[in-house]
């Protein structure tokens, strides 16, 4: 894990009760439970694979998946 992520990831997990990451399923944060609206997900659907995504509301880096929705 490259330690400018794992920085990030600290500085979040500090500052959202433990958690710094959370999987995008279902079109849904896992981290808050909110639904991404469709412009951030298409945004999101765009984007480079490897780019760090973190979730508009909570700002929790967002996890992609194959249940995320996309």
């Amino acid at each position: 894990i490259p330690a400018d992520l794992l920085s990030l990831y600290e500085k979040i997990r500090a500052n959202s009760g433990g958690v710094g990451a959370a999987a995008l399923r279902k079109r849904r944060c896992e981290g808050c439970h909110l639904e991404l609206d469709p412009a951030a997900l298409n945004e999101i659907r765009a984007a480079s694979p490897d780019l760090v995504i973190r979730c508009e509301e909570c700002r929790r880096i967002l996890v992609r998946t194959d249940e995320s929705g996309l």
